[in-house]
């Protein structure tokens, strides 16, 4: 039984896992992406966020959307969920819930992680749930182009959202609840870590990430791309930086 699971698993990876052309997907639309840090809340931009073309989200977003209680500030939209396919509460993505994603109006549920162990981790979940589910895989040279200056490190999921959209040819990109781990994350999405330092402490061990090279890499692109808009706090945290 075990073994006709992995199998029927691996018919499913190979039938429903699609290669996604993520710069065509994005190009000349004007896109929103929205992280977890508490940078995203008391703005009252949500009706905002919900205008743009499309609106990104990283891991356990689809939970603080579904519940509201920061509509007014992080919006309601989600058209991407990029997703580390860990469904590990402490520092992975959590649950991978289509019923969830369905009623949310998901249409691509991304791994952006175009190695090994990214496929492994995206086979995982078809040999667990056994769904006929379409998720999305990114090519293998826009990966090498997120990661080329990280120097081995992996790159968190929200940083490969970032640099891949901004690798891509947008009308416009806006950004907010990106802080780079260098404030909390919001209320409500990982209230088990919530202090700056731990978050960095648990990411940097626990995934095998460099949060500050991933800061780096950002400021590098930011001053060359005009189309790109930053919250407050972002703003700040680049102009001290």
């Amino acid at each position: 039984m075990k073994y006709l699971k992995a199998l029927y698993g691996l018919w499913l990876y190979w039938r429903f896992n699609k290669k996604i052309n993520y710069s065509k997907l994005v190009k000349n639309k004007r896109v929103a992406i929205i992280g977890a840090a508490n940078s995203a809340l008391n703005t009252n931009l949500g009706d905002y966020i919900d205008e743009f073309d499309f609106v990104i989200r990283i891991n356990k977003a689809p939970r603080l959307i579904y519940e509201g209680t920061h509509a007014s500030d992080i919006g309601r939209k989600t058209d991407i969920l990029f997703h580390s396919f860990y469904e590990n509460e402490k520092s992975g993505g959590g649950p991978l819930d289509f019923n969830l994603f369905d009623k949310l109006g998901i249409k691509y549920v991304i791994n952006p992680v175009a190695t090994f162990s990214g496929s492994r981790v995206t086979y995982n979940f078809y040999k667990k749930y056994l769904l006929p589910k379409v998720t999305y895989s990114v090519q293998r040279d826009d990966y090498n182009k997120v990661v080329q200056g990280l120097n081995g490190n992996k790159p968190t999921i929200g940083f490969c959202a970032l640099m891949l959209t901004l690798l891509s040819d947008c009308k416009e990109v806006y950004v907010t609840g990106f802080t780079f781990f260098k404030t909390p994350f919001a209320k409500g999405y990982r209230d088990e870590v919530q202090q700056p330092e731990q978050v960095r402490k648990l990411i940097n061990t626990e995934g095998h990430h460099d949060v500050d090279l991933e800061f780096e890499n950002f400021k590098q692109i930011y001053r060359e791309y005009p189309q790109l808009k930053l919250d407050l706090a972002l703003q700040d945290i680049l102009r001290n930086g």
